[in-house]
């Protein structure tokens, strides 16, 4: 049996105890709000760093009671198609994105639906790869169940033919069964990885890996010193040349074109959202060139590996992209006070072995009459 099989009847829009509203913009005061154990990016300052990727930018879906909201989420109305292989809800229920990975196994809840029979769509979607309820009631099943039945019935009187939520994060089960509970489809999106910081220091980390890859990462590190590659880190600087290009060589390497500028962009951006004091670049160098850089984000006691790059024209640059990416932050880690490292989308066979676990990550998908 799949998600889809035998979905529970639409339950009629009941009176709320509270009201429902969508506004544009996320509150200045939206992380008192936020409520314990939230995701990091599901903060402000993390909607704010990428919501660009939300067609129209953020907007905020409320349920509230009183002066405060009781259960509220990210995004907004769609009006058409974008294209895009993870954001745009009709590709990516449809199964137009199976090729690159999302909703990869099925079922498409959208397929061979026409885009006038989906959108415009409400979608649900924070601009970062995970989604989950936010709030003081987030974890309430009655007010999940608020939330979502407010949440149609705004759709419905506003001119919704659909709704979709991306990235639903498994850890939310109330949520997930509020939706399901009101006959939406929940389909397996994407897998996402992440590393809880378990180990005292290096030794540790590598003994809690599989006795093999235990043997392995010790092979991979003696071959790294014996090259005379130095593994070390420092904080982000205004500009970085070095690093841009080696991201436009990642860029060129999976099919893309390389944009000097945009890259250097993007670094100066996380350079003044986050604070310099709060980016980290880990770099792999040999005789001063730099072979292999990851950039680290951290947000109280979690760190989340944003960007990466590594000199493909360069032999000796052989294993530096795991020593950059997982060994040396694995080393860092307890001595800063790190408690987890999220390492999101992609190259899961590569974070498993080195010690992530993974979480597979839902769309829920509502055709409206």
């Amino acid at each position: 049996m799949t998600q889809m099989d035998d979905p529970p009847a639409p339950a009629a829009v009941r009176s709320l105890p509270g009201t429902f509203r969508v506004r544009t913009g996320v509150a200045d005061d939206w992380d008192e709000h936020l409520g314990s154990g939230a995701p990091a990016t599901l903060s402000r300052r993390w909607i704010t760093l990428a919501e660009g990727r939300i067609p129209g930018g953020a907007r905020t879906l409320e349920l509230s009671r009183g002066e405060g909201p009781s259960v509220a989420l990210v995004g907004g109305p769609v009006d058409e198609p974008t294209g895009h292989v993870r954001f745009d809800p009709l590709r990516v229920l449809s199964g137009g994105s199976t090729g690159e990975g999302v909703v990869e196994h099925g079922p498409h809840p959208w397929k061979g639906l026409s885009a006038d029979r989906v959108f415009p769509c409400c979608l649900l979607m924070f601009p970062n790869y995970e989604t989950a309820p936010v709030g003081p009631d987030a974890r309430d099943p009655a007010a999940a169940r608020a939330y979502v039945d407010g949440l149609i019935g705004w759709c419905r009187e506003n001119g919704m033919r659909s709704i979709a939520a991306l990235f639903l994060r498994p850890d939310y089960p109330e949520f997930l069964d509020a939706l399901r509970t009101r006959g939406f489809d929940t389909v397996p999106m994407v897998d996402r990885c992440d590393m809880d910081v378990t180990w005292p220091d290096f030794d540790g980390y590598v003994a809690g890996l599989p006795r093999k890859r235990r043997f392995a990462v010790r092979r991979e590190l003696r071959d790294i010193a014996l090259r005379g590659v130095e593994i070390s880190e420092r904080g982000v600087r205004d500009e970085e040349p070095e690093l841009v290009r080696l991201r436009e060589q990642i860029v060129t390497k999976y099919g893309g074109t390389p944009d000097a500028e945009r890259e250097a962009g993007s670094l100066r951006h996380l350079r003044e959202h986050f604070g310099p004091e709060n980016v980290t670049v880990v770099e792999a160098r040999a005789d001063g060139a730099l072979l292999s850089f990851s950039l680290l984000v951290r947000d109280g006691t979690q760190w989340t590996i944003l960007m990466s790059g590594t000199d493909y024209d360069r032999p000796d640059s052989s294993f530096t992209y795991f020593a950059t990416m997982f060994y040396r932050p694995a080393e860092l880690a307890p001595r800063l006070g790190i408690t987890s490292m999220a390492y999101g989308l992609g190259t899961l066979r590569a974070k498993k072995l080195r010690g992530c676990t993974v979480n597979t990550l839902s769309a829920a998908a509502l055709l409206l009459d």
